[in-house]
């Protein structure tokens, strides 16, 4: 039973750009048979064992994935060089553009019941007209009373009809003018307008020619060739971004050592920028405030004698450990010793009576500490109400009711914004914030709640929320810009009561003040919030599908 907390916290197009045409110039073979895109490896910690960061597909897979619109199999392995099935693409694409269609009263192909895997998938794109179907009466296809045509989904899809499939999807219009870019796509052919856009969009670039008997001059885009899955990623993502880079995405440092701020695949780490929105997020944003503003909870300089933010420390691996003393909450805490420095910051200054957290990461043993209301002794050692430990290299979460040093259970540094990863231009992980009321819920991958109110239209903890795709950025300071994609793409999560929309940082002499108060011109009515539930793989694990 989880115990009521009084405690106020502060809160494919496959291997065609430019720079891999040469490199990778044999993905699409014509015909049915694919060669392999490139060798494979085994990457443990990584979303998928054979998914690695120096596959040139590497951050389109991982794109995909953190959009929700691609997912692996059950033995870990995503398969990057098997072909994708029309149901397959039909799943990426509806899912990776985020459409949306009702479903018909009856299925619409006799091969594609209301109970096939992509049932609903091919449905939607259908309608939409990504692709529609093969008329009946052909080989092992008769015609029922209806008539209703086959889809086919297992069959492989070409790079024409994926190109087409996009266009589509973007509400590109065709483009049907001008001199053909590809010698074996000219004009008048059946994709020739698909496959125009797409290139003129940066989504494709296609082939020198010289491979595979094609002559010589010209681009060539091979629009029979069958796409892997590797590939379809690649040309799915880059629509779906209007052909802009994807930032490559790395595991977050937890400072000058080895060590990384939980796997990849950790929830955390997890973008929610395609993820749908959350049925109660109306209710919960209200609840939590449509006009009250964003702030900063971080800074430079001191406030009432103490650092604007929670601050850290780093200590190296033979820090001396000293006695933790619990006050409150020793039943939810890890036992220490810590390797707590007896002058490591507090949150507020030594002198606050405020939530004192203290956060120490151990370089070498990649272990997080985090004390609430510290207090340091003569002794060296510490009373804390609650503390917690944290392995930074496991997905593994606290105990179900538990504490920590942070009224959802959370840790507390992952949730940080830092200085030195706004300088470094991206933010690759949720956000901590707080809000003022809250329910006795918590969901994953919150482990506690700190309420009496059984209000449903309350959010509870641990809920994700993200800033609308439609805020409009680009107007404020580059630094800024930086947390504010960063809130669109990974989003904040809740973590505990307090000011509403209070957006959690560490303190640096180097922040601009003025500069962070440029945010506080958005409002509760700029965010949504997202249902992570499908990402959960099992209840104890912040591990993400």
């Amino acid at each position: 039973m989880a115990k009521t907390s009084s405690r106020t916290r502060y809160a494919i197009l496959s291997c065609t750009l430019l720079g891999l045409v040469l490199a990778v110039s044999t993905c699409f073979a014509a015909g049915s048979k694919v060669a392999p895109s490139a060798p494979q490896g085994y990457c443990p910690g990584e979303t998928y064992s054979d998914v690695c960061p120096d596959d040139w597909f590497y951050i389109y897979v991982m794109d995909l994935t953190g959009a929700g619109a691609v997912s692996g199999r059950a033995d870990g392995t995503f398969g990057p060089d098997e072909q994708i099935s029309r149901g397959q693409v039909m799943k990426v694409v509806v899912q990776a553009m985020g459409l949306s269609a009702a479903l018909p009263a009856s299925p619409s192909f006799a091969d594609v019941p209301a109970s096939h895997t992509f049932y609903q998938w091919i449905e939607i794109g259908a309608a939409k007209g990504l692709a529609s179907g093969y008329a009946c009466g052909g080989p092992g296809e008769p015609c029922d009373t209806q008539h209703r045509p086959y889809f086919r989904s297992g069959s492989s899809v070409t790079r024409g009809q994926l190109a087409k499939m996009l266009v589509i999807s973007k509400q590109w219009t065709p483009l049907t003018t001008g001199t053909p870019t590809f010698r074996d796509v000219p004009a008048g052919s059946t994709f020739y307008g698909y496959v125009e856009r797409v290139a003129a969009n940066g989504v494709i670039n296609g082939y020198p020619c010289g491979g595979l008997g094609e002559p010589c001059p010209g681009l060539y885009f091979r629009p029979s060739g069958t796409a892997t899955r590797a590939q379809a990623s690649k040309m799915i993502s880059l629509a779906r971004r209007d052909g802009r880079p994807i930032p490559t995405p790395t595991p977050r440092p937890a400072g000058s050592g080895a060590c990384t701020i939980f796997p990849a695949n950790n929830i955390w780490n997890r973008r929610v920028d395609a993820l749908p929105v959350h049925p109660m997020s109306n209710a919960y944003i209200a609840s939590i405030g449509l006009e009250n503003n964003v702030h900063a909870d971080f800074g430079s300089g001191l406030w009432d004698g103490g650092p604007i933010g929670i601050p850290f420390v780093k200590v190296p691996s033979g820090q001396p450990v000293m006695a933790i003393n619990f006050t409150a909450y020793g039943d939810e805490s890890d036992p220490g010793p810590y390797p707590v420095p007896t002058n490591a910051p507090i949150e507020g200054g030594s002198s606050s009576d405020g939530d004192r957290h203290v956060l120490v990461l151990q370089q070498g043993t990649c272990k997080l500490y985090e004390l609430y209301r510290a207090f340091p002794n003569p002794d060296g050692s510490w009373d804390a109400d609650s503390a917690a430990v944290y392995d930074l290299n496991s997905n593994a979460l606290r105990p179900a009711d538990w504490t920590s040093a942070d009224a959802a259970g959370l840790p507390i540094y992952p949730g940080l914004v830092t200085y030195d990863e706004v300088a470094s231009g991206a933010i690759r992980h949720a956000i901590r914030f707080t809000a003022p009321d809250t329910q006795t819920k918590y969901i994953w991958p919150a482990r506690h709640f700190a309420s009496d109110s059984n209000d449903p239209n309350l959010p509870p903890m641990g809920l994700r929320v993200r800033l609308k795709s439609s805020v409009d950025i680009a107007h404020y300071p580059p630094q800024v810009r930086v947390i504010l994609q960063a809130m669109k793409d990974y989003g904040l999560i809740l973590a505990d009561n307090g000011s509403p929309w209070y957006i959690s940082g560490a303190p640096d002499p180097r922040w601009d003040n003025d500069m962070l108060h440029a945010m506080d011109d958005l409002q509760g009515s700029d965010f949504e919030a997202v249902y992570t539930d499908d990402l959960m793989v099992q209840p104890d694990s912040g591990q993400s599908k």
